[in-house]
């Protein structure tokens, strides 16, 4: 019989069986029976609802409740409700950073104007550099100060060298991790940062791809942070006086109570 026949001959074989194949039958399937009912399956009536409570989720406005710091020709005018561009100016060693606090983020029974690193959580946004400025470095870190630069205590985030995309995290010492992925100015890309402090380990994700793993437990943030901490973004174009532009977009945290 030729390839086709014997294709055709199965699927009716198939189509035809009642029992036994695909869960179909009583007891195919665990606690089923061949007329399907609720009786002995519990369903969440606010299914929604029970989800939230389990979790804090955070999209964060970015016109609202940032603070714009800048030095030199820097400049913090460029956001929207859900987009922000600090930008550095054509002078050289200028910077600009957008800041907010993390307040009432913390797990039950913490202060709650720290941030619990011991608790898993995804930071999602959208990333787009504009220009290829050899010395220019942006940011976007959840640290325990408002200011740009590495981080210095525990905390965690993504470093953009020109357009070369770094992971950058910090428990007693600093760690980096290359992701490999060579950014094209003005085209954007999503960012997922994973810190699942179980493990420990912390993922970073381009465009739904993983990109680069810390596993090392001294460069992993655990525990509450010691000061309360700030979602910082910022840009700086170093010795290279061209104007650099940092785009972020939408923004977003999810972390388990």
């Amino acid at each position: 019989m030729p390839i086709e026949g014997e294709i055709a001959a199965g699927l009716a074989v198939h189509e035809a069986t009642t029992t036994g194949i695909h869960g179909v039958g009583a007891g195919d399937i665990v606690g089923t029976t061949l007329t399907q009912t609720l009786t002995n399956k519990t369903l969440e009536a606010e299914v929604l609802a029970a989800l939230l409570k389990g979790v804090n989720i955070l999209h964060i406005p970015t016109n609202a409740g940032w603070t714009g710091v800048v030095t030199g020709s820097g400049a913090v005018t460029d956001f929207g409700p859900f987009h922000q561009d600090p930008i550095t100016g054509a002078t050289a060693s200028s910077s600009a950073l957008f800041h907010c606090p993390i307040y009432v983020w913390g797990k039950v029974g913490s202060v709650q104007n720290l941030f619990p690193f011991d608790k898993k959580f995804h930071l999602i946004f959208n990333y787009a550099r504009a220009g290829s400025v050899a010395t220019a470095i942006a940011r976007l870190q959840i640290k325990q100060v408002s200011t740009e630069g590495a981080l210095a205590a525990p905390g965690i985030g993504l470093r953009v060298e020109n357009l070369a995309l770094y992971g950058e995290s910090y428990g007693t010492e600093l760690g980096s991790v290359d992701l490999s992925t060579i950014l094209t100015s003005n085209v954007g890309v999503q960012i997922v940062i994973l810190h699942d402090p179980s493990v420990p380990k912390i993922e970073w994700y381009v465009n739904g791809v993983l990109k680069g793993t810390q596993s090392t437990a001294a460069k992993i943030p655990t525990g509450d942070s010691a000061i309360p901490c700030s979602l910082v973004h910022s840009v700086i174009n170093g010795a290279t006086a061209t104007s650099v532009y940092s785009l972020m977009g939408q923004p977003k945290i999810w972390q388990a109570r």
